[in-house]
């Protein structure tokens, strides 16, 4: 009885064994063919991404939009959405981006644009930027009522200054399409010239200073006052520059 224990004993691994290398091979097996299928889907034509639609776009064309996601041809069951939210918003021009996919082969796009705040003129070319003082795209010419930034970037605090100076700029109703430019080596040297009249802004407190100006106008025009340049750079005092004979008083920016 005890021999016949240890004979089973004995035999027992080679029947777990063969049992073992079946279930293997069944596993294998199954995992092959879904392996197998799941490839024949995603190289099946009746996935692949050729159609799309894109909302929210005006300086980017859809077909850049399209050609930014490089999705052309590709399954769109191996699509990852966020993938390619972040090739989109790599563009300077996209804020925001929502990708819906929808089988079997179509993607819509709802992207927000940033909008151009200003327009850099760093002495070879020009440039429109947003609110945060980074390029979108190269423009040959100014844009009609946007202010400029003359200024190269290697000042960096300057041009940092610049740019806050824009943003103030823009909120202000009573400066909207008036012909201005933004100049400066330093955040202190910051000064605007407005429809021609040139202002010394200095650093910082740009909303104050523009009141001042605005409150100051006025008077200048009721009084019929000629002045070279307004400055506005001292937080306790105002002063402005009486012109010269031979300099042109420009009335407009008063």
């Amino acid at each position: 009885m005890k021999a016949k224990k240890e004979a089973l004993a004995y035999k027992r691994p080679n029947v777990i064994n063969a049992r073992s290398i079946g279930i293997a091979a069944c596993t294998l097996t199954v995992l092959g063919a879904v392996i197998f299928l799941w490839h024949y889907t995603l190289s099946a034509d009746l996935f692949k991404v050729d159609k799309y639609g894109v909302e929210g776009n005006i300086h980017l064309k859809d077909s850049d939009i399209f050609e930014l996601m490089d999705v052309k041809g590709k399954s769109i069951l191996s699509i990852n959405a966020q993938i390619l939210a972040r090739r989109l918003e790599s563009s300077p021009w996209i804020k925001t981006s929502y990708i819906r996919k929808e089988l079997p082969s179509s993607i819509l796009v709802k992207i927000t644009e940033k909008a151009p705040a200003a327009v850099l003129n760093d002495g070879h070319a020009m440039y429109l930027i947003d609110d945060s003082g980074v390029k979108l795209d190269s423009i040959e010419k100014p844009l009609a009522g946007m202010p400029v930034i003359n200024m190269e970037e290697q000042y960096k605090r300057a041009y940092a200054e610049a740019v806050r100076l824009v943003n103030v700029i823009n909120k202000t109703s009573a400066l909207s399409g008036k012909a201005i430019e933004i100049t400066g080596m330093r955040p202190e040297d910051i000064s605007l010239t407005l429809n021609g009249l040139l202002i010394l802004m200095g650093f910082g407190d740009y909303e104050k200073k523009l009141s001042s100006y605005f409150s100051l106008k006025d008077e200048i025009a009721n009084r019929n006052l000629a002045i070279e340049y307004i400055d506005l750079r001292f937080s306790n005092r105002l002063i402005l520059k009486p012109l010269k004979k031979d300099m042109k008083w420009v009335k407009e920016a008063i």
